[in-house]
This record gives C-alpha cells, structure tokens and sequence, in this order.
C-alpha cells in the first residue's frame, strides 16, 4: 500500500523500492518505473542517480523545469556566459538529454544566419565577442571589414568595390575569391578577344593594381596608334587613343 513519509506522500507500494531481506536494500535493478509518472525519463537522466534530482529524498512536488536542476551550471557557464548575454531559461533550446554531454546542441540552420563552408567550424565567441549573441549582425562585412579595408591587391576601397563580400567570396572558402560578376561591366568571358585564355589575370587589364577603377584597352589589342588615329579620324567625332574613350564606344567590346 502507498505510504506517507516526513518528505511527501509516496504513491507507489513499499516494495517498489524496498526489499523484505532488509528495510533500507534497495531493490536491484529498481523497480520503480517513471513511465508511470509525468516526467519520462530520457537520455542522459536515465542515467542520472535519483537522489541528483530528489534531493533530501523529496519526490512529490519536484520540479520538471531544466532550469531547477541546472541552475548553477547556467550561471557558472562563461563561454557564453549565460546571465550575461540574457539567454534564456529553457534549457533545452541549446541542450538536449539525448547528446552525449551537456554541451550545447543550438542549430544555427534553425535561425536567419544558417553556418555553411568555413562558418562551420568557427568558435561561438569568434563571432559572438564578449558574449554577445543578439543583435549580432549577419552581413559579411560587419565582421570581415578588416580584410576589405587591408586588402590591397587589388585595392577594395581604392576601385570602390561594394560591401557585399558574397559577389566574389565563398563561405568555403575565402580566398581565393571567385571571379568578381564583371559581365555586368564589361564581358570578359566571350568574344574573340575577351573570352578566357587571351587574359590570364586581372592585371593583364587592369595595371593599377591600387585602383581597379582604371584599366587598358590598348595595350592588348593588335593595333597601333597611327593606324587607329587614321580609322577613327574624320569618322568619328571626339575621338581620342585612349581607354577610357574606347569604353565610351565599345561598353561591350563590340566592334561596332
């Protein structure tokens, strides 16, 4: 029959818990089965000693709330610091008692900025700097504009190269970074003179490598000076031998 004890009224039968060989065996394996309760055990807490959850033998009334038994581990915790940072107190939007430890499980595929190539495999406070972690920005340029400011060849600032790190830089990798969209400027990739394998780098158009503003048509084409001056001179109005004049005509590398 159920029994009341000095910690609580005990639901279940004496001999649930106890042997008749002697009041305080316990029976081995425990007979008592939390199935039967409204908190089932799972994971890791099927491991977990039953005086870690009722201490001072209190069974009725405990708690269910992660937060009750892990408290001291969430305002210990420095990395993140969990008080600090305000995060909250259900325990288990980062933790679950399925993993083999109480470290965090969070899943960043869950929010706005899901960890893809390199993001992968960076430490928290790398990105999360003095346990920061909302309101964190999510654009590449919040947190590589070191790189875009110190990079010099080519230039970012000097050519005026926008902040949107993704046209030319990969999650996987960084460097090198993938061919800037010059097809929206000027075609590089098609033609009998532009397409691959006439150029081998951006310097062979771009000589400033300071200022990627700036660059030649001239110097590759198979033409001179005297003899354009005399195709272009009396045809065409303004013209002038220079690049920045061979753009203004041919804004797509055409002939005509």
């Amino acid at each position: 029959m159920a029994q009341d004890s000095p910690h609580g009224p005990i639901q279940w039968m004496c001999t649930d818990c106890h042997s008749t060989n002697g009041w305080n065996e316990m029976v081995t394996p425990m007979k008592f089965d939390h199935l039967r309760t409204s908190y089932v055990l799972r994971g890791q807490h099927q491991m977990a000693e039953c005086i870690n959850c009722h201490s001072s033998l209190k069974f009725v009334g405990t708690s269910k709330n992660c937060y009750s038994c892990h408290r001291q581990a969430f305002e210990s915790s420095v990395m993140p610091n969990h008080v600090q940072a305000g995060f909250s107190m259900d325990c288990e939007r980062c933790h679950s008692v399925e993993a083999q430890s109480w470290r965090s499980s969070f899943d960043h595929n869950k929010i706005d900025f899901p960890l893809r190539g390199a993001h992968e495999g960076v430490a928290c406070n790398q990105c999360h700097s003095n346990g920061v972690f909302r309101g964190v920005p999510i654009k590449c340029f919040e947190c590589h504009q070191k790189e875009y400011l110190a990079t010099t060849n080519p230039n970012h600032q000097t050519a005026n190269f926008p902040t949107n790190c993704e046209m030319c830089h990969r999650a996987l990798t960084w460097q090198p970074a993938a061919l800037f969209p010059h097809e929206s400027y000027f075609p590089i990739s098609s033609g009998t003179k532009h397409r691959p394998g006439r150029w081998n780098s951006c310097g062979d158009c771009h000589t400033n490598s300071e200022n990627y503003t700036q660059f030649e048509c001239i110097n590759c084409h198979e033409h001179n000076k005297s003899s354009m001056d005399g195709e272009h001179k009396g045809e065409v109005s303004g013209y002038v031998y220079q690049s920045s004049a061979c753009y203004r005509c041919h804004p797509r590398g055409e002939a005509e």
